[in-house]
This record gives C-alpha cells, sequence and structure tokens, in this order.
C-alpha cells in the first residue's frame, strides 16, 4: 500500500471543504475502540497526523463497543470514526449511523477482496477493512503439547489435567460457540446464490446445532468445563495457567505472552467427525454519518492509519491478528499463530452482515446460557432462539 501522502494534500483538504475548517478551527477526531487493540501504538499515527495537519485526533477504548455506538449515533453524537467486527455494520447502515466509503485505488487494491466482500452490501462498501479474524483453540504449550482434534480428545485430556483445567470458553456467547454448531450444518442465516443472506431462514435449531450444544452440555453436564464461565473467568485462568485451552481470537495472544504463557494456535477441535467452523470477522474501520469531520476521517485513514509502516506500528504486539493488508500479510505468513488463524478462516464462516444479525445475537446469548445452565434443554432452548431470530 502506498506511503503517506504530503502535508500538502491535508491542507488542501482543509481549504477545501466548511465542514472540514469549522472541524480544524473548533474540532477534532475521535476513533472509538474494543479493548485489546493496542490504543498506545495506534495514538502514535494520530500523534503523526497531528503534527502534519495541526488536527488533534485521539483515540479511546469503549466497551461494548455496539451499545455504546448506536446509542451515540442515533442522537448525532459519538466518534468521527468506530472500528469494529463488520457484522454490525449492515445494522447500523440500514439505521443510517454509517455512511458508505469510496477508497481511493491504492487502498481499494491494497486490502484483501475477501476483506472488502465482507463489508460491502447493497452495492456499497462501509468501512475500511483492518485485520481478519476467526476465534482459535489456544493452548497452552507446558500443558497440552500436542492440540486436541477432537471433542472427544478433549475428554480424554480431562483425565490428564483434570476437571475445571482442561478447556474453558465464554461458551454463552454464540461467537464463541458457533463453530460447534456449525460443524453440522449449524448456521445463523441461508445465505442465497446471489450472496445475499435470507433473513426468514436460520439454522440455529438444525440438527448440526442441536448437535455442536449438546457436546457443549455434555462438557459442563461431566464437571470436566465448569458453570458460570465467562470471558473474564476464561481469560483470567489461562493467563494464570491454570486451565491448559480456550477458545479466543488473536486479540488476547499478547496478553498471555506477556504472562509468561507459551501459547500455541490450532484448529477448534471437531464435532461428529465434522470440522468445528469458526465465525470470519473482519473488523473494520466506519465512518460515523454524524460526523463533521469525514474528508479528515478518509485522510487520517487511508494515508497515515492504513499504510505498511503504520500497521506495522500499530501491530508490533501482535493484538491485530491476520491483517486485511496484503503486503502486511505476506510479512505475516511466518508467525505459526497466524497462519493457524488463516487456516481456521479458511474453512470458516463469515459473519452474516444483514440487518437481523442484531436478533441472532440477542437471541442466541438467553438460549446458551439457558442450555449451560439447565433451564432448558438443547432443543426447546434452541427453538425458542429460532422462533425470535425469525419474528416480525
Amino acid at each position: 500500500m502506498k506511503s503517506v501522502v504530503t502535508i500538502a494534500v491535508g491542507a488542501a483538504l482543509l481549504l477545501g471543504s466548511t465542514s472540514l475548517t469549522y472541524a480544524a478551527k473548533e474540532g477534532e477526531l475521535l476513533i472509538w475502540i474494543g479493548t485489546n487493540r493496542d490504543e498506545a501504538a495506534l495514538q502514535t499515527i494520530l500523534d503523526k497526523f497531528t503534527a502534519d495537519l495541526g488536527i488533534p485526533a485521539k483515540v479511546e477504548v469503549v466497551d461494548p463497543v455496539p451499545d455504546k455506538f448506536q446509542q451515540a449515533a442515533a442522537t448525532g453524537d459519538g466518534p468521527d470514526i468506530v472500528m469494529f467486527a463488520h457484522d454490525r455494520f449492515g445494522d447500523w447502515a440500514a439505521g443510517g449511523l454509517i455512511d458508505p466509503v469510496n477508497p481511493g485505488a491504492a487502498v481499494k487494491d491494497g486490502i484483501l477482496p475477501t476483506a472488502w466482500d465482507a463489508v460491502t452490501f447493497g452495492g456499497k462498501a462501509w468501512g475500511y477493512p483492518v485485520g481478519v479474524e476467526a476465534v482459535g483453540l489456544v493452548y497452552n504449550k507446558a500443558l497440552v503439547p500436542t492440540p486436541p482434534a477432537t471433542f472427544d480428545e478433549v475428554k480424554a485430556l480431562g483425565a490428564t489435567l483434570g476437571n475445571g483445567k482442561t478447556i474453558m470458553w465464554d461458551y454463552n456467547n454464540a461467537y464463541f460457540t458457533m463453530p460447534l454448531l456449525a460443524a453440522g450444518g449449524g448456521y445463523a442465516f441461508e445465505k442465497g446464490a446471489d450472496g445475499n443472506f435470507d433473513a426468514t431462514k436460520t439454522g440455529v435449531n438444525n440438527d448440526g446445532s442441536i448437535a455442536g450444544a449438546t457436546v457443549l452440555k455434555d462438557l459442563i453436564d461431566s464437571g470436566l468445563m465448569p458453570k458460570g464461565v465467562d470471558y473474564g473467568v476464561m481469560d483470567g485462568a489461562f493467563a494464570k495457567g491454570e486451565v491448559g485451552m480456550i477458545l479466543n481470537g488473536p486479540w488476547s495472544w499478547a496478553g498471555y505472552k506477556t504472562a509468561g504463557i507459551d501459547i500455541g494456535v490450532a484448529a477448534i477441535p471437531g464435532v461428529g467427525g465434522n470440522a468445528s467452523k469458526s465465525f470470519i470477522g473482519v473488523f473494520a474501520f466506519a465512518v460515523n454519518a454524524a460526523s463533521p469531520n469525514k474528508d479528515l476521517a478518509v485522510e487520517l485513514l487511508e494515508n497515515y492509519i492504513l499504510t505498511d509502516d503504520s500497521l506495522a506500528v500499530w501491530n508490533k504486539s501482535g493484538q491485530l491478528g491476520a491483517l486485511a493488508d496484503i503486503s502486511s500479510a505476506e510479512k505475516q505468513a511466518a508467525d505459526p499463530d497466524v497462519a493457524a488463524t488463516l487456516a481456521n478462516a479458511a474453512i470458516g464462516v463469515p459473519m452474516p452482515s444483514n440487518p437481523e444479525m442484531g436478533k441472532y445475537w440477542s437471541a442466541m446469548g438467553p438460549a446458551l446460557s439457558n442450555i449451560t445452565s439447565g433451564t432448558q434443554d438443547v432443543k426447546a432452548a434452541l427453538d425458542d432462539a429460532a422462533a425470535r431470530i425469525l419474528a416480525p
């Protein structure tokens, strides 16, 4: 991808737009990102932008990003730029919260076509892809020298590592559990031949989904995996060396390495002879439709953040995982953890980006919680989730 443009281009932008003149005098660019994205490194790139153009720019970490951005943007507030996974973009675009983008040729050609596909619908691109994510099996090599290929092998490892010490994940979060459901053919929404998702057809309660959720329930009922595990419990236990394996994404690796854990990344164990299929997420920058600084936002993104040099600075800690930038991805190919993530993505399922994905997330959380707590049996819980997803 091309290097940073000259300051003269930025000056021309300032002179050519009344909104930019307003922003230059009174405003500043604000980016919202989630946790574990190395905001300090990103801020150094923004500082370069400020030094060149005299426009203050800062990054803030918010949690949870989707809820806070939607609330703020709906009232005309919030950041100029938000970074999150592409599956929310359809809902935000439908609600008029983000604007489509028209990337320059160098930026467009320098990013993986599959990443652009993820943020494109209705014939328009709605964000600038940064990285490609797929959840994998993250394991502690000191406890698990060879990662298990199936959940039957996971259970066998339990005899050595012990209950509560073998595997954990944020299992009530559909993002992390969907790989098990998808192994046998479960899906959020059916994808048509035209590439669009059919919001009237869901597979969260088909035979494959029931089989995957049953594996989850059995792990808990057997005591191998404790009840009440969420992301924080899992994350803390793995960082302390108290559990051998977890399901997590690239954003988590740096923290574990800092904690002294020798990690490996592998495919999620299979279910019923089928490979588990992670959701493929493309995290990307979107421009707030209410931003008064849209031209400057594009300048910052295209010519300061999404350059080879800047991406190398930002991803020095590895928190961005597998980058969508083609030349950067080529340099990462030798990293076995990144290679494993790309392999997981190769067999994964792209997260649907249709607006109805909000209903999917809202329905699946309670369903999985009811399954893992024993409140409902697997089929009843998933049938209820399907009904909620398909409700008008």
